[in-house]
């Protein structure tokens, strides 16, 4: 029987381990937490059940929601959510719609400047994160939507720094015209049950050797072998790494930039806080935060109070990679030094801004490859 050890407990980690033990594999997961899901695990304030950030299913893939509904209900619903922006004193869609446009003061000079870049859209450009907003929606937009909103949420003073990667920067789409729905057609919505993915990481990890508590240090690029903190080395056939690459090869090429979130679960005495069709708010400006989210809309919770999540970008965690060109140069660095039977996947170890659905498409396409 072949041998996978796979390293890191999230979503990535146990789609593969469940994926590898279908396959026939003698499977064991290294996670150096006390348990599995880090933020995608549902705790529980007041009664109220959160996860780190709100946590909704998105993806238009069927093999990936034939996958996560065999083995967890999912109840579907329209994910609606807003930006406020300070200097307007005024909510506007998120993404922002046409029809926002008219309800700004400076509606005009919006108008003109988007007319500008319609007459020639091949003068949008790539060369960077900043450049590719103001070439697509204008100067104004961009103050107003993009330019705090990205610095606070990436750590950084310049904007110019990021990559214009169109995967993660806007979806495609920088101004919508009449579906106000966030995910718009896809297939979208949350676990039934009150504690969430619980569950499904649960089912994903039945018949696995997983040990707690231990953080693998180092992967051995000539030999692949795997060492933890506590010096067990251990070897596989296939080695699947789901947590952030610089630490298992000495930091060689240095630190890989992630940003950090601190998180404040807030308890109203009010059955809703916010609008009814409202999931949660983005917050644009030159506020500490960026998003408040109230969990009811999205647990379906039934409670004469509420829960609000807020988010504060910080230092403290490594949960986003940020997308800077010399970062994704030094993460190439690192794959240089992949063995061969390493693949390093998900959110940490693609060093890429991608959800759960994309977690799982990684699973499935790993199993296609190992077979």
């Amino acid at each position: 029987m072949k041998k996978a050890i796979i390293i890191g407990a999230g979503v990535t980690g146990v789609a593969c381990a469940y994926v590898l033990n279908k396959l026939n594999f003698k499977v064991k997961l290294i996670e150096a937490a006390p348990s599995p899901g880090g933020g995608v695990w549902t705790r529980f304030h007041g009664g109220h059940p959160f996860t780190f950030g709100p946590r909704i299913f998105f993806t238009p893939d069927e093999e990936v929601i034939n996958f996560t509904t065999n083995l967890i209900k999912i109840r579907e619903f329209d994910t609606i959510t807003w930006t406020y922006v300070e200097e307007d004193d005024q909510m506007y869609h998120y993404p922002l719609q046409y029809s926002d446009i008219d309800l700004m003061p400076d509606s005009e000079t919006i108008k003109m400047q988007l007319e500008k870049i319609n007459k020639d859209k091949s003068k949008i450009s790539s060369e960077n994160f900043e450049a590719y907003w103001i070439s697509a929606i204008g100067d104004n937009l961009y103050q107003k939507f993009v330019n705090d909103y990205s610095k606070k949420m990436w750590g950084i003073e310049d904007n110019r720094q990021l990559s214009a990667n169109f995967e993660w920067v806007n979806r495609g789409i920088p101004i919508r015209d009449g579906d106000i729905r966030l995910y718009q057609d896809q297939f979208q919505g949350y676990p039934e049950a009150m504690d969430g993915f619980n569950s499904f990481f649960l089912k994903c990890l039945e018949d696995i050797d997983v040990d707690y508590n231990r953080a693998v240090t180092r992967i051995d690029p000539e030999t692949s072998e795997i060492y933890t903190h506590d010096g067990e080395k251990h070897t596989a056939d296939v080695v699947v790494n789901t947590v952030i690459v610089d630490q298992l090869f000495d930091n060689v090429f240095g630190i890989l930039e992630h940003i950090g979130r601190d998180f404040f679960p807030i308890w109203l005495p009010v059955e809703y806080s916010m609008p009814e069709d409202v999931t949660w708010i983005h917050y644009s400006g030159k506020e500490s935060y960026t998003r408040v989210t109230e969990f009811k809309k999205i647990t379906n919770y039934k409670s004469k109070n509420t829960l609000l999540g807020l988010e504060v970008p910080s230092t403290r965690g490594r949960y986003y990679p940020v997308q800077s060109q010399p970062e994704i140069h030094r993460y190439n660095q690192y794959k240089e030094l992949f063995p061969k039977n390493l693949y390093s996947l998900g959110r940490l170890g693609k060093f890429k801004y991608q959800g759960i659905p994309d977690g799982i498409r990684d699973a499935i396409d790993l199993g296609e490859s190992v077979k």
